[in-house]
């Protein structure tokens, strides 16, 4: 109960900057959503405005803040990094797949691990792993880095692997995960493959395959979300997000195209 009503709180606490982001940018198409597709909808936004589309302004909130954005009027589109539920499509959303994402396992450079096999990381996360001397690494206990409630990462994890244990610490963006995890030699986090490619983290293969090699299983949709039919500049800008230039600056990012 104190969990659900802390996701509460935060939740309201994001709209609440949302909505004051967005009366600073009151023109164009408002996105909000996961923090895994931003920098991706900011490289579209670019190329978008360059083929002489409106001005699109971009906020960082989590996927589902992202949606209580749209379902509220103060976005034009939800950038959501999971699955829609099967309540949110009843309610009307409609995701559009823009991108496929590769979510990394990231560790400490100095983790002498190399690679986990699907059930290991499952272990790992559910808290039944609790030594890394157990998978090979140093003696001492792991330090599991999740994100927070809410996150598209988090959910597409939990879909893709397995639970994760309510003890994990919780960081809001995938380059706090990226930066805990440089900074703590026990630490094991899941992030973005565009965000872990910043450096500073060692990625793992999991069943034998590096992140966006063929084969590695942790993949995840990443999709522009409408509340009914797309329309006007919306739906404009996700003709181009699918378009043969806007698939272009998808690969570019490190993520795989669609078309």
């Amino acid at each position: 109960m104190r969990a659900r009503v802390r996701y509460s709180v935060v939740r309201w606490t994001l709209l609440a900057a949302l909505l004051a982001g967005c009366a600073q940018t009151s023109v164009g198409l408002r996105v909000a959503g996961s923090t895994s597709l931003q920098p991706l909808v900011e490289v579209l936004a670019e190329g978008y405005r360059a083929a002489g589309g409106a001005r699109v302004s971009t906020q960082g909130v989590g996927s589902t803040a992202g949606l209580q954005a749209l379902r509220s009027g103060v976005a034009d589109l939800a950038a959501v990094s999971r699955p829609l539920t099967p309540e949110e499509a009843r309610e009307g959303f409609q995701a559009y797949v823009i991108a496929w994402d590769v979510l990394a396992i990231a560790v400490h450079p100095s983790n002498p691990v190399e690679g986990l096999t699907l059930a290991e990381l499952r272990r790992l996360f559910a808290g039944e792993i609790r030594d890394w001397a157990e998978l090979g690494g140093p003696a001492g206990r792991v330090h599991l880095i999740s994100r927070e409630a809410g996150s598209g990462s988090r959910q597409a994890f939990r879909d893709l692997v397995g639970p994760i244990h309510p003890l994990a610490a919780v960081q809001n963006t995938n380059g706090a995960i990226r930066q805990a995890v440089r900074n703590d030699p026990a630490a094991v986090g899941y992030l973005s493959l565009s965000v872990a490619r910043a450096g500073g983290v060692k990625l793992l293969r999991i069943d034998g395959h590096l992140p966006g090699e063929p084969g590695y299983p942790l993949v995840r949709p990443l999709s522009l979300v409408t509340l009914g039919p797309p329309a006007g500049e919306a739906r404009a800008f996700l003709a181009y997000a699918l378009s043969p230039a806007g698939q272009e600056r998808v690969a570019g990012e490190g993520m795989l195209p669609v078309r």
